[in-house]
Order: C-alpha cells, then structure tokens, then sequence
C-alpha cells in the first residue's frame, strides 16, 4: 500500500508537470476559460466583460447577458463525462488510464471534534486542493464553450459585439463563474436554455438559477419578462459583481466604491483594543489596508473623492490607533508616503499605486495577443498606435484609466522599430534614449503633423515631414543632421516591439513604475542609518520623528496653537 501511495503522488506531481511544461492545456481549453493557466489573468475576463456591457449600452446593441451560478460545481463533476471529454480532445488512452486511476482512487472520511469516522469511496467530483483538480475542471467547464460554438456554427444562437470580437462574444469564464453572451430572440433564448440543460445532464454540474441573473440591453428590455421565464431567473441590477470587481455601463460613483471603504473599516474595527504599537500599526497598514484595496485600483482609476477617504482611514489609524481621541499628525501624509531612502515611512502613495498597475495592462496590450486585446483595439484604437490615441467624452471607465496613466507610462519605454505602425516619429523614444521632440525642439514646434507614425514618414524618399515654415540657419542644420541618422533606418516586416527600460529584462513591473514615478526631486538626508539599526522599529520611527524635528516638544507645540505654559523647566543637579 505504501508503495502504491507513493507512485500515486508522482503521477500526481508527473500529470501537473506535464500539463503546464508542455503547453498542452492552452490547446485543450480555449481562450475564454483565464483560470489557472499560464500566461492568462483573472481580469482578462473583467475587460471584455466591462468592454462589452458599455459597447452595449452607449451604442444601444441589442442583447442579453446571463450570468450563471453553480452549485458546488467540483463536487458533481461526473467521471465518466470528464474521461469522454478527455478523449474526445484528443488524449490518449494510456493518458486517460492514469486519470482515471487518479479520480477513482481517492477515499474520504468525515471529521467531527476529532473523531475521523469510516474511509468510503466517493462516486463523483474532483478534490479540491489537489493540483491536477483544477486543469480538470477547466476541460469539463470548457465543453461548455464547446457546445455553444457548435450551436453558434449551427445557427441556433448568435453571439454580441461581433464588430469587436471574430463571430460574436458568447461565453466568459472563470473556473465555474460564467457569463453568457446572446443577441436578442427569444427563440434562440430557447434554444440556450436546452443548451444548459443537456450540460447539467452530461456533466454532472448543476446551475442555480435563483442565484443567476440576466441583463438586457437595447429592445430586449421590452421583452425581459420573457427571458426570465424563459431561463428562470431573476433580472439583475447595475453594477454587475464579477469576480469581484463592480461591472457598469459608466463610471462608478463615490458611493459605488463604498463596498471598499466598509472593508476597510471592518477590519480596523477588528484590531480594536489590540493596541497595537507605532511600528506594528506601520506594518498593517502596507501588508494589509493597502493591499485589500490593491485588486480594484489595478482596474479603475482610482477617484479623488474615493482616495481621500482611503487615506484618511489610514492616516488616522497611524497617528491615533483605534482610540477615538484625536491626536497630532506630525508630518503631512504625502511625506510619510515617501520611500524610506527618501525621507518617508514607505508607506504605499494609494495614487502612484494605482497608476502604476494600470501601466501593466498598457504594457500588455503592447506586447501580447488576445481577446481583450483585440477587443480594444478594435473599439478605441483602430489603424493609430496607442500612442497615439487620447481620451475623448464617453470612453469606458477602464479605459479613461489607461489613457491617464499613459502620459507616465511612454517615457519608460523605447521601441525597436520594425514595420514603425505603433511609434510616433517625434514623440517615441526610437532614435537614442530620448525622444526626437527633446533632441530637435526648434523642428518639433514648427512641424505640422506632430503624431504621424515612422511608417508614415518614412514612405518616401525624401522623408514624409512639412514644417510651417522654410528652414535655415540653426534649424536647416538640425534638419540635415537628422535626415544622415534616417539615412542607416531600415523599415522591417513585423510589429513594432516595445521594451520596459527600467527592468534588464525589458519586461514591465509594478514596482519599478511605482518607484521612479515616486521618486522626489527634493534633497533629503540619508536615512539609511535609521532603518539599518537593530532597534525595534517603533524605536526606528522615533528616531525618525527626532530627525525630522517633529516630537511634539513645547515650540512646536506652540507652532499647533497650543495654549498652554511655554516656560521651560530645566532639570538641574545640586552639587555636593
């Protein structure tokens, strides 16, 4: 038995090894499943969703979304459809032998106040917390996609945005969070509703439709009391919960981010009475205040009203604890924000934060392929570069995010050039380390199309470029100079590559993007010494207090308004 146990968990560790080294789940399950595989993110799925719900409103579409439930979806998945869906996608026999070793082998027993009762056999399900369990449940959930599609292929659904997305946007998924896409008929509603049926049939899963929610857009809204019977749910409301994050056809309200606030003070709430010390009172608010609100700034630009609040239950948690009393901010908030190499606390700047985890999706969207991708492109950017493209009135609240953090984001980054389609002649960094608007200032303010592209230039001989102006004297030269270094420019066929300077790798980072768009100009005194010492670290903080002259001593007490007795007692020794 115990031998047997053994090869067990290496076929174990062997099948996930092999899964993910080999790339063989990316071929098995498509794109629209983002759980648990490699080079795909939670909220990729957020995007096309959040993308899709506003394309629909502001251009009046017609449609419906349905946003499903499972019921414990790993519990009921059944063996034998898993083992069919296996070969059905092409695994081999020796392959699906050794999953089903795997599935049936395992036993279960039940625990109660320590008591383990009899091992049984289970019939059906996945074990949750077992490596392989979740690659599994996505070949299971994704014949779900597959059903769709062929139903798509047949006629008897249709899909939304097709503009947007190549044959229509049919099915998100995340695990067992799904949402279904469908153009509004409400005979092909009919025809979904089979569509589900025959999966929990096969499957084993089973859809809680008192929990599931539909929406409809343009003249579906005529005709929602249909749809409900039909799919026997409820109708939903706007903001759409998934997977966390609010989905609205505009941008979210003050009292729409209330639900991160609430989170916020309840877990302040928590610590109350555990009077945590200075140093300690540091310490949660970076590894946990900050972080609980991480997962929704990495989406939505963060509001000014949203983060004034966010700071002001930080800051008061730092200075007063969980005491009610009010007590003196000793430093102004932007400076205990700073970087302890700078003069601050390191404290995470919840505003820089924010820009520099949306700077990751431009990033991607610069040098990786997918549906999210595509499905931007397609809807802001068009034949431009995203250089290239501004905010205008009526753009989603994602992408007004993007285009904010773009202005910070460019000059981090330079271009290798190959077909020059995405970089801007002047304004990217592609000829040396700046761009050619700061090498050639007196050419960039008289010439007419400042935004035309390297391909747009350089598709003649002399290059594409007119000035308002006739040149001569300093700017002539200028001209020159610059037309023998576009002489050794050679065009190539491929995008243009985008490389992250402030990483070795050329590969984007949070971290980088939020210390260098932190970094302060102003001059401040080494503070490395304070941090290095091995002294507690309210000890630490103190002596920062000491450094910056801020301990509340009697003039700057004064300085407070403070009204009481400003004379000084002296501590004197009488000597013997």
């Amino acid at each position: 038995m115990a031998g047997h146990r053994h090869l067990h968990e290496y076929m174990n560790i062997w099948s996930h090894r092999h899964l993910h080294e080999y790339s063989v789940a990316d071929h098995v399950v498509r794109p629209t499943q983002t759980a648990f595989m490699q080079g795909r993110n939670i909220l990729d799925g957020v995007v096309v969703l959040h993308e899709t719900v506003h394309e629909m409103h502001t251009k009046k579409l017609n449609g419906v979304i349905f946003k499903i439930d499972f019921e414990k979806a790993y519990d009921k998945v059944k063996w034998p459809f898993l083992l069919q869906t296996l070969r059905m996608k092409g695994f081999s026999d020796k392959w699906c032998a050794l999953i089903q070793n795997f599935i049936y082998g395992g036993s279960v027993a039940i625990k109660v106040n320590d008591d383990v009762g009899r091992y049984f056999q289970t019939k059906k399900g996945l074990r949750q917390g077992d490596p392989l369990s979740p690659i599994l449940f996505n070949i299971v959930a994704d014949m779900l996609t597959t059903m769709i599609e062929r139903a798509k292929a047949d006629g008897q659904i249709e899909g939304v945005v097709p503009h947007l997305v190549d044959g229509g946007l049919s099915i998100l998924q995340y695990v067992d969070d799904t949402i279904l896409f469908m153009e509004h008929d409400l005979d092909k509603a009919t025809n979904l509703e089979l569509i589900l049926s025959a999966f929990e049939q096969l499957s084993g899963l089973k859809i809680n439709f008192h929990k599931s929610e539909l929406f409809c857009f343009g003249d579906a809204q005529d005709a929602a009391a249909q749809y409900v019977e039909i799919l026997g749910c409820e109708q939903g409301q706007f903001p759409i919960m998934y997977l966390g994050i609010p989905i609205h056809y505009r941008k979210l309200t003050n009292a729409e981010w209330r639900h991160v606030e609430e989170r916020l003070q309840a877990r302040l709430s928590s610590w109350k009475g555990k009077l945590p010390s200075l140093g300690g009172r540091l310490v949660l608010i970076n590894s946990v205040l900050t972080n609980m609100v991480l997962y929704m700034i990495s989406f939505f630009q963060l509001p000014k009203g949203v983060l004034n609040k966010l700071d002001y239950y930080r800051s008061r948690f730092f200075w007063q604890g969980d005491g009610e009393k009010k007590k003196y901010r000793l430093a102004k908030w932007d400076v205990v924000c700073r970087p302890k190499d700078q003069g601050g606390l390191g404290i995470h700047d919840l505003c820089i934060k924010n820009s520099a985890l949306l700077g990751k999706w431009l990033f991607k969207l610069l040098t990786e392929d997918g549906i999210w991708q595509t499905l931007l492109k397609r809807k802001y950017i068009g034949t431009k570069a995203v250089s290239q493209v501004y905010w205008k009135p009526g753009d989603s609240h994602f992408w007004t995010g993007l285009m904010a953090t773009k202005k910070h984001f460019f000059r981090f980054g330079i271009f290798n050039i190959k077909d020059g389609m995405d970089i801007r002649f002047w304004e990217d960094k592609w000829l040396g380390n700046t761009t050619l608007r700061e090498q050639y200032p007196a050419l960039y303010n008289i010439v007419r199309h400042k935004g035309d592209t390297i391909a747009t230039v350089m598709q003649c001989s002399p290059p594409n470029v007119t000035f308002r102006r006739d040149l001569f004297g300093l700017r002539l030269t200028s001209w020159n100079a610059l037309l023998a270094r576009l002489d050794s420019v050679q065009l190539t066929q491929g995008p243009d590559e985008f490389r992250w300077n402030l990483c070795g790798n050329g590969k984007f980072s949070v971290d980088s993007m939020y210390r260098v768009l932190v970094h302060s100009d102003i001059p401040v005194d080494d503070n490395k010494k304070i941090w290095h010492m091995k002294i507690p670290l309210k000890i630490k903080i103190f002596s920062w207090y000491l450094r910056r002259g801020v301990i509340l001593t009697k003039d700057n007490l004064v300085k407070r308004n403070w009204h009481g007795s400003t004379s000084v007692c002296f501590v004197h020794i009488k000597r013997q």
